[in-house]
């Protein structure tokens, strides 16, 4: 088994864990409306590439979803870093 076969099982097995935790995830298009209302596109492109934005877990090939906590708490750094 490779080493991309064992970070696929790795993320299936953390986003399992989320799931029975509770915890909510946030797609792409979700993400884009949660940060307000901007493009999918936009979003991908500019923010998710950010290396201070949270990474995401990858589901069923190219799917990708965020921990919708991380997201809030980027979010909030954010504005914490504007008012600074």
């Amino acid at each position: 088994m490779g080493a991309e076969n064992e970070d696929k099982k790795d993320n299936t097995v953390e986003l399992i864990a989320a799931l029975v935790a509770g915890d909510r995830w946030l797609s792409a298009d979700s993400c884009a409306v949660f940060l307000g209302g901007i493009a999918r596109r936009t979003f991908l492109e500019k923010i998710a590439c950010r290396p201070d934005f949270p990474a995401p877990s990858r589901i069923l090939g190219t799917t990708k979803l965020w921990k919708k906590s991380e997201v809030d708490q980027w979010a909030e750094r954010q504005k914490v870093n504007r008012a600074a």
